[in-house]
């Protein structure tokens, strides 16, 4: 008997705890001072669950309550005779619908929709251009066609909020794609000031802001945009990194690992 398996079973076991994936309870029958141990944990992983359901139901009625005023005011602001101030009305009311489904997006720990065969280039050319139409200088490199099989709303929303938060802070950004094998890898490249090493993984955690973006204006958010891509990119069993870019800026990678990937073939009809 190894005495070190208990200990080793608790570390599994901890390491396999999170939200998204329900675990098995710990057994209780190993020695006394781990048998305490595995009861404590027992009820902190039955606890845990609870507590996050209770958060993700508060903030679910908030942002249910605060639409409600936001169509009202979305109505009421056609009806405003300054087309410069019914503009950033609207703006301001957008950027508010904008906020609230970000934080419900963070609180979605399990997505309904099944994966499917997208073309995930066609995905990212789409984004790039609506961004293009809005005046950024946002390009595209990479394959014509990839075909994964993947959630492609959730790509769609991972690669907005991460070339918004590009947009903050640089003023060329390139997305580029890379395919290998099985193999499905992102990268959003900014040139604005970057990230020190020291700071890369807080910046992961949500409501956490950079330097240029601690005040409330009309471009920060809630900084959570690198929070809510990183945790799309866990759903999809990937990873997501804070790189340097050269020259300068940021680089952020977004690998899917396990992505399922198929030719797209003939156009289905």
């Amino acid at each position: 008997h190894d005495p070190a398996a208990p200990r080793t079973a608790l570390e599994r076991a901890g390491e396999g705890f999170s939200r998204s994936r329900a675990s098995a309870p710990l057994r209780e029958n190993e020695p006394e001072e781990i048998r305490s141990a595995a009861r404590a944990l027992n009820r902190l992983r039955d606890r845990i669950p609870a507590l996050m359901n209770d958060r993700t139901r508060m903030l679910a009625a908030i942002s249910q309550d605060l639409r409600t005023p936001i169509t009202r005011l979305r109505l009421r602001s056609e009806y405003i005779e300054d087309p410069a101030q019914r503009t950033q009305t609207v703006r301001d009311l957008d950027q508010m619908q904008s906020m609230l489904e970000s934080v419900l997006s963070l609180l979605r720990s399990e997505s309904p929709v099944k994966p499917t065969l997208v073309d995930v280039a066609a995905l990212l050319q789409m984004v790039c251009e609506q961004f293009s139409d809005s005046g950024f200088a946002v390009t595209y490199s990479g394959p014509d066609r990839a075909a994964f099989v993947l959630r492609p709303d959730e790509i769609i929303r991972a690669a907005t909020n991460l070339i918004e938060n590009a947009t903050r802070f640089g003023t060329q950004i390139d997305v580029a794609l890379l395919t290998a094998e099985d193999r499905l890898v992102i990268d959003v490249c900014d040139d604005g000031p970057g990230i020190p090493d020291e700071s890369k993984a807080a910046m992961l955690e949500p409501f956490v802001r950079g330097e240029e973006a601690r005040t409330m204006d009309e471009t920060s958010g809630f900084g959570l945009g690198l929070s809510i891509a990183q945790a799309i990119v866990t759903a999809h069993d990937g990873t997501l990194q804070l790189l340097d870019n050269a020259p300068q800026g940021l680089r952020v990678r977004l690998q899917l690992a396990r992505a399922a990937r198929d030719d797209l073939g003939a156009p289905r009809t």
